[in-house]
């Protein structure tokens, strides 16, 4: 092929946008297209570069632009028609992980690209990482292959791939597990094609709350495969055991660290730990010299994939990925996917048993109380409050995006599911007295927050007042106050509300948007709302400390500030409470509350509270003064070293905001003395 290739996207979310970025760096490719249902979005046309079109249906852009290589970055449910689309159409195409949810469908689309004459390439972008290129090279040291482990453990991130809500630990599991499965097949492929020998998982074990651990077998050589949400620190290597020494290639910070020879002399024994700390140091150092000073331009890995990739295209050569590699990857997956998805089932099992005991133990909601429905109720606060609720006699109603499992759900409560971003069903508000709106956006840009946060407001409002519902509690942030820097006084819930400031932040924009339309539409409706906004949440029974508080650097905590300030939070319990409050004595709460707890915790005694949990850490105190100095010195270099833009200001992150309490106090009296 003679020029540059004519490349197409498939999928324009945060994944699409790191594509948009690896294929601007090709030498030999140019972005000419993408497609993707929800084109029109402000967001997503603010990162596209100048010139490229814009579809809505893929089969037109396949159509009209007939692209020599596509990229699907959508749904992993759509990666294999749209592959075979894009295959029919003449196109290589690159697909996202995982490539496919069977061995059957991956095996179709290698049967069609080969018959074809075309290549496709899955997203093994971990393997063309400095770690994965490195740890390569250095196999031969080592001898032959004993024994390799791939090992992986990861944060829950907040929301699904399909937007339905939180995400479930078996969901991101099967999202994330290609990655640790390719890695420990790239260790025994070195020498699969010599040997001639199938790779034969012997066994593997399962959680429903996020641990897989699996053990394989090749010839001589075994591996072992571990994947956990639970386990800590976040860690992602692979360790390779040969004849004549190990590598241990680290995917997260301190890179390749190789110790060939046997090691059975005493002199070898000693020496080896030094040379791994010293590989691991000079690791760790470069890797961060890297991130500081060579700034990663797209998701690591993915540009060098890619480059490897078209170059095979242009030269007419195999792809970077074998096709073997792919096919015993999806092959693996798909085996752990069903043991993760039997597993995910008999704990269901179990747990409904376990609610349904306790739901059959509990009394009756009372009958003259009407049905709070709670949106937000499978969050962090509205657990909690729709316990309490429940607790009290009131039968409630949860929306949620997702029904949650049985494990999740909280005994005698009532879900549908639902996008409160949409009109619900009138069913949903049957029998309804009071509506909490707990629910927004909280991650995205303006677009998310604009659907999320304020349109799902506007579309409860109407349903308020189309139901005859005569409580609407709006769940606010006392963000959206001006600072009381800029007011001159101490909050409170008379000072001014940072009206339309995109500036603040699109949580901040939203959420002052939408209180916005509490007061206005709840007049227009005919019925009362009220707000009650939250000071920044915690729990004192289960503490993890507020960003304001300070920030953990391995086993110091630096606490910003001085230990006598008083730093407001509000518990979660507290919270609870108050609205339940405010849900009981709906007539007699006020109707803007900001909410913070009466006598504010100091930073002295918030960090007991992190000791108590984290007993190794010790504190570091980044005295007022000290920070005021770091912040100055920070501004002043950020503006030398990008002049026109505003510079973070380290201090007002870390400072402790002033607030009138007195209403708070007297609410939360009232609360905890009615309960």
């Amino acid at each position: 092929m003679a020029g540059n290739l004519r490349v197409a996207l498939f999928g324009l979310g945060k994944m699409g946008l790191h594509h948009v970025k690896a294929i601007e760096l090709q030498e030999n490719a140019n972005l000419v297209a993408v497609a993707d249902p929800n084109i029109q979005s402000r967001e997503i046309q603010k990162g596209l570069p100048k010139g490229v079109q814009s579809f809505a249906d893929p089969k037109d852009l396949l159509e009209q632009v007939k692209p020599e290589v596509v990229h699907i970055v959508t749904p992993p449910a759509t990666h294999v028609d749209l592959a075979s689309m894009a295959l029919e159409a003449g196109a290589n195409v690159y697909v996202e992980k995982p490539f496919s949810l069977t061995s059957e469908e991956a095996e179709k689309v290698v049967e069609l690209a080969e018959r074809k004459g075309l290549k496709i390439c899955p997203a093994h972008q971990v393997l063309f990482q400095d770690s994965g290129r490195k740890y390569r090279r250095f196999m031969s040291l080592i001898g032959d292959v004993v024994h390799v482990e791939s090992y992986f453990s990861f944060k829950m991130v907040r929301r699904s791939p399909d937007g339905k809500g939180a995400i479930t630990p078996i969901d991101q599991l099967i999202d994330i597990l290609p990655h640790p499965v390719y890695l420990m097949l790239s260790a025994f492929e070195t020498e699969s094609e010599k040997q001639h020998q199938e790779l034969e998982m012997k066994g593997v074990e399962a959680t429903a709350d996020g641990d897989v651990h699996a053990i394989f077998k090749q010839g001589k050589k075994t591996g072992m495969l571990a994947v956990t949400l639970r386990g800590r620190p976040i860690e992602s290597y692979l360790k390779i055991i040969g004849t004549n020494g190990l590598i241990n290639a680290d995917f997260i910070l301190s890179g390749v660290t190789k110790n060939p020879g046997p090691g059975a002399s005493a002199i070898s024994l000693v020496l080896m730990p030094f040379s791994q700390a010293f590989q691991k140091m000079f690791g760790t150092v470069g890797t961060i010299f890297k991130m500081v000073f060579k700034k990663q331009k797209s998701y690591a890995g993915l540009a060098e994939l890619i480059e490897s990739f078209y170059q095979s295209i242009v030269d007419g050569t195999k792809p970077p990925i074998p096709t073997q590699s792919l096919l015993n990857t999806v092959r693996i997956c798909e085996a752990i996917d069903e043991k993760l998805k039997k597993a995910e089932q008999e704990d269901e099992v179990v747990s409904k048993q376990r609610l349904e005991s306790l739901e059959s133990e509990m009394d009756n909601p009372d009958s003259d109380k009407r049905v709070v429905l709670v949106t937000g109720g499978t969050g962090f606060l509205g657990k909690v409050l729709i316990e309490e609720l429940r607790g009290r006699g009131w039968p409630v109603r949860v929306v949620a995006r997702r029904t949650p499992a049985s494990r999740d759900k909280v005994p005698g409560i009532e879900y549908v599911e639902g996008d409160i971003a949409e009109m619900l069903p009138d069913e949903y508000f049957k029998d309804t007295g009071a509506i909490i709106h707990l629910a927004a956006e909280t991650a995205g840009g303006q677009e998310a927050h604009e659907r999320n946060t304020i349109q799902a407001t506007r579309y409860l409002l109407e349903a308020a007042g189309k139901h005859d519902i005569k409580q609407f509690i709006n769940i606010s942030s006392i963000a959206v106050h001006k600072p009381s820097s800029e007011i001159g006084h101490a909050i409170d819930e008379d000072s001014p509300v940072d009206h339309d400031n995109i500036g603040r932040g699109p949580y901040v924009w939203g959420k002052a948007k939408a209180e916005q339309l509490v007061q206005d539409m709840s007049g227009e409706f005919g019925f009362e709302a009220k707000t009650i906004r939250l000071g920044p949440l915690v729990d004192f029974q289960d503490f993890t400390p507020p960003g304001r508080l300070g920030r953990e650097v391995g086993p110091l905590f630096v606490i910003m500030g001085n230990p006598k300030d008083k730093l407001s939070v509000c518990d979660v319990r507290t919270a609870s409470n108050v609205i339940r409050y405010y849900v009981e004595q709906f007539e007699d709460a006020p109707s803007v509350l900001n909410l913070v707890e009466a006598d504010a915790p100091s930073r002295s005694e918030l960090f007991k509270m992190v000791k108590a949990k984290r007993q190794e850490l010790k504190a570091f105190w980044m005295f007022t003064p000290l920070l005021k100095l770091v912040s100055l010195m920070l501004k002043l270099l950020l503006k030398l070293l990008k002049p026109g833009k505003k510079p973070l200001d380290v201090y007002a992150a870390f400072a402790t905001e002033k607030y009138n309490s007195a209403r708070a106090a007297q609410v939360i009296t009232k609360a905890r003395s009615s309960s």
